[in-house]
């Protein structure tokens, strides 16, 4: 072979030796690159997760405050293991306060002990008993008001056969489900700590008490038979409403009533035919103090619905709302020697008065303030007579202030009372603290956990966090 031609034969042989290098360096390098576009992609998918993270992280840390916020009521609603141990002595306990008689008790299977990972255990028992309806009635309002959850799920009731004897009581057998639940929390995670929590809690103090009145149940208080019949011995009801006396009790309150009514219409007499100034005095006394006393019983009577058997209610009408007018009518005609109401008749109306604002008949009192107002102009012209019927405007404008408070809608979602921070409560969804206003007429003095006092038009009135009633 020729020099020429070796050296070509050894330039081609190099030429083919560069290129394999080159196509096997650019292979290498183009494995390179996909490596670095998928660690790339890596990196995009990781920073669009880390943003949803960021998006997502405030929403997440807001929920995490108000579940550890709420996780004293639900532990306060929800029994734990030494609860239910003390069930059955609690069930006990209601059987005595509402005179039942259980006599037998069977725990039932929990069909969810032993299954998945929930953080609620049910725990069931089925009760038999015997009680009047009344009882049982009474019987339910223990339970289903008590403040750890627990629920009447079913119950089966067979009627007691009616009995000759008048003097022995029906009792009925009666089947239910009781339940409640115990909390378990389940996840075992560490805690995870939360930049200025204190912080971001009071923020959401509203939504934390919101949540917190939303767990609690509504108690609705069992008020007693109230005079109605067993249903179940003797369905007979009024046809015009719900009979809350018996007509023995109707009639012995109008008895009571007319025998007043006969006593004041002889004090009339006596004033009539009074010989001297002194005895019409007195005769006018003693009969506005037994007129108040009536005033009382027919305004509680009408506003109660007392009197609705007709034979008695016809008496009541004739004998004692008549009479009643009649003498006022007369007592106002006459010529007495004393202008408007006696010192008596104001007292015995204050004393009325107070009683049913007491009583919180708020109705009542004004009632009984407007049947004196038409003549309290002349008494007020008596210096003697004047702080009585001050007294009595007072009262007057006490009882009208107090009805006027309880109209006003007050929606209490609940309250927050912190060491060394103002309370704060939730009403009508926004959150004040005390000293606020609320409307043109309302001032937030006091909040505590049960009641929240308000300073209206110079009173101190509260309402109750769990009803929402007025003191």
């Amino acid at each position: 072979m020729s020099p020429e031609k070796k050296r070509w034969v050894i330039f081609y042989s190099i030429a083919a030796l560069v290129a394999i290098g080159l196509t096997t360096l650019t292979y290498f390098q183009h494995e390179k690159i996909e490596e670095r576009r998928a660690e790339a992609e890596l990196i995009r998918t990781k920073i669009a997760d880390a943003r949803a993270l960021i998006k997502t992280t405030p929403d997440l840390v807001r929920e995490v405050i108000i579940q550890r916020e709420t996780d004293s009521t639900i532990k306060e609603i929800l029994a734990d293991e030494e609860d239910v141990n003390n069930f059955v002595r609690t069930l006990h306990q209601f059987e005595e306060e509402a005179e039942i008689s259980i006599t037998s008790w069977k725990l039932q299977k929990d069909a969810r002990r032993g299954k998945g990972k929930e953080d609620f255990r049910r725990v069931g028992y089925t009760l038999t008993l015997e009680s009047d309806i009344f009882q049982l009635l009474s019987f339910l309002d223990l339970v289903e008001s008590h403040s750890r959850f627990m629920s009447v799920t079913a119950f089966k009731l067979t009627a007691s056969k009616r009995s000759r004897n008048p003097d022995e009581e029906p009792r009925h057998k009666v089947q239910m489900d009781l339940e409640t639940y115990v909390y378990e929390p389940q996840g075992a995670a560490k805690e995870v700590r939360i930049d200025q929590y204190e912080r971001k809690r009071d923020l959401l103090i509203s939504e934390i008490s919101k949540r917190s009145a939303e767990m609690r149940v509504a108690n609705y208080k069992y008020h007693g038979p109230r005079g109605r019949r067993d249903p179940w011995v003797d369905p007979r009801v009024p046809v015009d409403g719900e009979q809350y006396l018996s007509i023995e009790q109707q009639l012995e309150i109008v008895d009571e009533m007319v025998v007043l009514a006969d006593e004041a219409m002889g004090y009339w007499g006596e004033i009539e035919g009074a010989p001297n100034l002194i005895a019409e005095m007195k005769g006018r006394a003693k009969l506005e103090e037994v007129l108040a006393e009536l005033d009382e019983k027919i305004r509680r009577a009408q506003a109660e619905a007392q009197i609705n058997y007709i034979q008695a209610s016809r008496r009541f009408e004739k004998q004692v709302v008549a009479v009643v007018a009649d003498l006022k009518a007369k007592m106002n005609n006459s010529e007495g020697v004393q202008p408007g109401p006696s010192l008596t008749a104001l007292r015995e109306a204050g004393k009325s008065m107070e009683n049913h604002i007491v009583a919180r008949e708020y109705e009542l009192a004004i009632d009984a303030f407007s049947a004196l107002e038409p003549r309290l102009g002349m008494a007020e012209r008596d210096p003697v007579k004047r702080p009585l019927v001050d007294e009595l405007r007072g009262l007057n404008r006490l009882a009208r202030t107090v009805l006027d408070f309880e109209s006003i809608d007050l929606q209490i979602g609940g309250v927050a009372i912190y060491e060394e921070r103002r309370p704060v409560a939730l009403i009508n969804g926004h959150a004040v603290s005390e000293g606020e206003l609320i409307g043109d007429e309302l001032i937030v003095r006091n909040i505590r956990k049960d009641q929240i006092e308000f300073a209206y038009r110079g009173l101190v009135l509260a309402r109750s966090i769990e009803s929402g009633s007025s003191k």
